[in-house]
């Protein structure tokens, strides 16, 4: 009895940590919850579907926040919806095509040096978008939309932050906009439709579900509320760390997915031998 309990409370308590992360900083949630799951035994696809089935959640949790539907750009809201749903959906059919190792690693490698990037980039976050978008502006923007919901539909991490990096510096979103549009159309809408997706190939442990979601709202309302007390630049901090740490860890997985497959390669483990 008590270890159902336990087992239960640690289902909840990474939903809860890995959730409220990714409401401060606009992603992440994959970095905590996805090992948690895999390290409970669950293969990746599996993994992946439930992870998402839980993060749908998280938009909840926003949405319960205090904000309202007004408060999103329906210019850009129309592009998430309808391009980056599509892609989402043919994402999450053709992760099962997917090198793991070249897709975590190129990954990881952009994700890091698009954090170093933005430390750089001093007004990053800060500008005030325009009432309306260019023709050109929305079409290059549609693409890059959609190329964040094909990452969205295939892994478990990286797109919130991608996305995000589209909506400040593309369309000029402030930071504490983005990760707003972030949470509705990312972590609710695509991962309700990257869930449906990889939940008809019947990839999804619905026994975990239940707690993860529960965490997964508490940490999204909690972290959504939080956010509103805190500096634009602690945010762009934080969105700056959580990426470098999530691209530093996507390079750690190919590089672990490497030596799998090439032993003699593991120099990590023959310095420490």
């Amino acid at each position: 009895m008590l270890s159902i309990i336990f087992f239960h409370f640690v289902l909840f308590l990474a939903g809860f940590i890995a959730n409220i992360l990714a409401a401060l900083s606009g992603g992440g949630a994959g970095f905590v919850q996805l090992p948690v799951l895999l390290f409970l035994g669950l293969p990746f696809p599996m993994a992946l579907g439930t992870h998402k089935v839980a993060v749908v959640a998280l938009g909840l949790g926003s949405l319960a926040s205090n904000h309202k539907l007004n408060d999103i750009n329906w210019q850009i809201g129309r592009l998430m919806l309808f391009v980056g749903g599509i892609c989402v959906a043919l994402g999450s059919i053709i992760v099962v095509y997917i090198s793991d190792f070249w897709a975590e690693l190129i990954l990881g490698i952009i994700t890091c040096a698009s954090a170093i990037y933005n430390i750089f980039k001093k007004n990053f976050g800060e500008q005030t978008h325009p009432e309306k978008y260019t023709k050109f502006e929305l079409i290059v923007g549609s693409i890059f939309i959609g190329l964040v919901g094909l990452l969205s539909g295939s892994f478990s991490s990286g797109a919130g932050l991608f996305g995000i990096m589209v909506l400040v510096l593309w369309f000029r979103l402030s930071i504490k906009d983005a990760i707003f549009h972030s949470m509705i159309f990312v972590a609710f809408i695509w991962n309700f439709i990257g869930a449906f997706t990889i939940g008809s190939m019947g990839q999804i442990n619905w026994e975990y579900v239940p707690m993860l979601t529960i965490g997964a709202f508490l940490g999204g309302l909690s972290g959504t509320k939080i956010i509103k007390h805190i500096k634009s630049k602690n945010i762009k901090k934080l969105f700056i760390t959580v990426m470098f740490i999530s691209g530093f860890m996507l390079i750690i997985k190919a590089y672990q997915l490497f030596v799998a497959e090439h032993p003699e390669f593991d120099f990590i483990s023959q310095m420490l031998a």
